[in-house]
């Protein structure tokens, strides 16, 4: 007697509950790709980096560099502050990320990556820096940790040198070098003073120490040697009735003159 084959045929209602379950997982699939092509990958998974959730969207922004109380100790003006912002999460979207300054100075917008900025601080302190990303009318969807951190200068800074600097400086070194050339005089005695018994006088000799460019001439007002010393020395004698005198001398040159006196007394 042959055996009943009871698997070689099964009918449309055993098959059904398998055909239901296919169906379901077919339109499962179809519905987890409309959502993926609509929503950011962000959407269907957790993320540790800190964001704002807008309409149930989290877009994760991190500030690699600077690191949080970094301290930069600039030792010339060439260098700056790396800032590296680092979000998968908004590569290829149609917003734009803004690089923020103590809340309030935009130094950088990017529309793209990479997300690196150097910055160039005008004056040393302490500063903060945040990302912010951006929508169409500038509402923000998502902003990053906020970062402190600290610039110092290691060097002098240098006042730049302006077109009015140059000329006020210019006109101070012609006033210098104008001062410099005019004439200076000062009266020395170099002998003296000297009693000659034999002409009963008492007599001192002089000695103009003089400066200038070009080199002064010297005129005395007496010169009892008549000349016997050279231009600048001079001899006064003094008597017992003239037992004193004023001695006074002028230095010239194309630039000026300069006047020098010298009171002499019996002695």
């Amino acid at each position: 007697m042959r055996g009943k084959n009871n698997n070689k045929y099964t009918i449309f209602t055993d098959r059904f509950p398998f055909i239901i379950v296919a169906v379901v997982i077919v339109f499962a699939v179809i519905l987890i790709f409309q959502l993926k092509s609509k929503y950011p990958l962000p959407f269907f998974s957790a993320s540790s980096t800190e964001a704002i959730n807008v309409a149930g969207i989290e877009y994760p922004i991190l500030i690699a560099s600077p690191a949080d109380e970094e301290v930069f100790d600039f030792v010339s003006k060439n260098m700056f502050v790396p800032i590296e912002i680092k979000s998968k999460a908004i590569e290829g979207l149609d917003y734009k990320l803004n690089l923020v300054i103590n809340n309030k100075d935009t130094i950088k917008t990017f529309s793209s990556p990479p997300y690196k900025h150097d910055w160039h601080p005008e004056a040393p302190g302490e500063y903060t820096v945040v990302a912010n990303l951006m929508d169409s009318s500038n509402q923000t969807l998502s902003s990053s940790k906020i970062i402190k951190f600290v610039v110092k200068l290691k060097y002098e800074e240098k006042t730049p040198v302006t077109e009015e600097a140059i000329s006020i400086n210019t006109a101070q070194a012609a006033e210098s070098l104008a001062a410099s050339n005019l004439p200076t005089i000062k009266l020395e005695i170099f002998e003296g003073p000297t009693y000659s018994a034999g002409e009963d006088i008492c007599y001192y000799r002089i000695k103009a120490v003089v400066t200038g460019n070009p080199a002064p001439t010297v005129s005395f007002s007496k010169d009892d040697s008549a000349g016997a010393w050279g231009p600048l020395k001079t001899q006064i004698n003094l008597t017992k009735n003239t037992p004193s005198y004023t001695l006074t001398a002028i230095a010239r040159n194309s630039t000026g003159q300069a006047l020098g006196s010298m009171t002499l007394n019996w002695k």
